[in-house]
């Protein structure tokens, strides 16, 4: 099991890291680094003489492929060894289908182009794909006779599970802001270019405004888990811990994006931290749900 658990770690690194790193590829304009050829870099097995934008797409390619195969592997041992967590089945499969959905999307998107909106879903797999890795990289450190789960009531399960998929639907508009090109469409927060709402100014200040009380009600809404917390089940220790980690990545979340509208988005670091955050926290949600529902 030992050696489950290494592997387990290495493997949510490189998932993490790919997931940074289609932050960078999209944040540089980096996507047509290899032009529109796929799995060969403008034909070739190494490109001859890369630019920057190419090292970048390039050495995105290579990270996704060997992440993809630890992903399939980590299903496989996972599925094999953890048979004692009725969820690992479900997870395993999802880590899987996730990886390689995101590797098709990424390379249609380099042959054939895609519209922000579907692109979006690309950043949103990847996602779902730490998500169900980290989740079961937590299931390697449980055994048999001494399961994780926290005793909670019916409703404050469900606002978990409203929680988590709100906090997809975040990392979607934002996914999808960045593809639109509305990242730095409005100057200035929380104000957009001096005005409080500037829906009526077309479809990308739109997509920016939307995003950004997107995020905001997921502020407010990580703050009333953690108060719920505090209320009910400030004695179990692991759902205490859980409410105090989300609310630091929420406020960072907060003010990376801040940070990205006032330095004009050509911050690169707190680019990757706002991706970083939220898809931390999205994972941190997945696995509550499941410590919420296991039955002994």
């Amino acid at each position: 099991m030992k050696k489950l658990k290494i592997y387990s770690i290495i493997t949510t690194i490189f998932v993490l890291f790919v997931l940074l790193q289609g932050s960078i590829v999209t944040k540089t304009g980096s996507g047509q680094g290899c032009g529109s050829t796929w799995p060969l870099c403008f034909g070739d097995v190494i490109p001859y003489n890369p630019t920057t934008e190419t090292i970048i797409e390039y050495t995105h390619r290579l990270i996704s492929s060997v992440a993809g195969i630890l992903v399939l592997i980590l299903s496989y041992w996972s599925w094999r060894k953890l048979n004692f967590i009725k969820e690992i089945k479900f997870f395993a499969i999802l880590a899987s289908a996730a990886i390689i959905i995101q590797g098709l999307m990424g390379a249609g998107q380099v042959v054939f182009g895609q519209p922000p909106l579907i692109m979006a879903l690309h950043f949103g797999f990847s996602a779902i794909s730490l998500a169900a890795v980290f989740t079961i990289t937590l299931f390697t450190f449980e055994k048999p006779f001494n399961k994780v789960r926290v005793q909670v009531g019916r409703h404050f399960k469900r606002f978990i599970i409203a929680i988590t998929i709100y906090a997809y639907t975040v990392i979607y508009t934002g996914a999808f802001v960045k593809h639109m090109g509305a990242a730095t469409v409005c100057t200035g927060f929380p104000l957009c270019n001096g005005e409080f709402v500037l829906f009526s100014e077309g479809e990308i200040v739109f997509a920016q405004m939307f995003h950004r009380l997107a995020g905001m009600l997921l502020t407010v809404l990580v703050i009333v888990f953690v108060l719920w917390v505090l209320k009910l089940y400030k004695h179990q220790r692991l759902l205490l811990s859980i409410g105090f980690v989300s609310l630091l990545l929420i406020f960072v979340q907060l003010l990376s994006g801040v940070g990205m509208v006032l330095t004009y988005n050509q911050n690169l670091t707190i680019g990757i931290i706002h991706a970083l955050m939220i898809s931390i926290l999205f994972s941190l949600f997945i696995y509550t749900i499941v410590i919420t529902r296991i039955i002994k």
